[in-house]
């Protein structure tokens, strides 16, 4: 592991040197990948030498505090996930991860089982951002919050107001897995339509289900910030060659 993280410490320096990365921006795709490849312990180290050695850096300083929240909550270290998902929301309400944190602070309420906080997050992200990316997740995890306490009724109403507002969702099969789960295997109507039933046989119960379709969704995020960094590089690369021509 120390030999693979040396390489990609030798890999973000000459990807510096040669696409004129600056020191913070190399520290950050650093950091940043060593949390992709699940070395969340080294990544909270290079994030946290981020932010100490460049506090003027605002954007990626920011942006640290979101990663060194979903790092911490990555080893279920939930006070520290909180305490760096408050930050970016405190203190940078203009970060382009704010409403990532709004809703990471939730998920991480979620997992410490603070489902009475977490109720409290998710609404309030629903309700400010209703056409946000994450407005579905919130309400399916506000539902499952609602399930956990007991209260059925708002929880089957979070999960049919996805199938109604957001039916073609990444949630939407989720949903639907908790409302039969609910309800008992009873069949599902959305307004006098029958819905495409979900096949539980392959799922103990339905938290088995969320993780699953949650962990789905963080290796795509992993994916597309590989790619991301990758189109980035060449896109410095062309404008290098361009200059160069010119």
């Amino acid at each position: 592991m120390k030999k693979f993280i040396f390489l990609i410490i030798f890999l973000t320096l000459t990807s510096a040197e040669n696409f004129n990365i600056t020191l913070p921006e190399a520290q950050y795709n650093l950091a940043k990948r060593l949390y992709i490849i699940g070395d969340y312990k080294n990544s909270i180290v290079e994030f946290q030498n981020l932010v100490n050695e460049y506090p003027e850096e605002i954007n990626f300083v920011a942006n640290s505090y979101y990663w060194l929240g979903l790092s911490y909550q990555a080893l279920k270290n939930f006070k520290q996930a909180e305490k760096n998902f408050k930050r970016v929301l405190n203190n940078f309400k203009n970060s382009e991860y704010y409403i990532e944190s709004l809703y990471q602070l939730g998920r991480t309420y979620y997992l410490w089982n603070k489902n009475e906080k977490a109720i409290e997050i998710f609404t309030k992200l629903y309700k400010k951002y209703p056409n946000n990316h994450l407005a579905d997740n919130s309400l399916l995890w506000r539902g499952a919050s609602y399930y956990r306490l007991g209260n059925t009724k708002k929880a089957l109403n979070d999960f049919y107001t996805i199938l109604k507002k957001y039916p073609n969702s990444n949630k939407a099969d989720a949903a639907r897995y908790m409302i039969t789960y609910i309800k008992g295997g009873k069949t599902i109507v959305i307004k006098e339509k029958v819905a495409e039933e979900v096949d539980t046989s392959k799922f103990k119960n339905w938290e088995d289900l969320l993780k699953t379709k949650e962990e789905a969704l963080i290796e795509k995020e992993k994916e597309l910030s590989t790619k991301e960094n990758i189109l980035v590089e060449k896109e410095k690369l062309i404008k290098e060659a361009q200059e160069k021509l010119k």
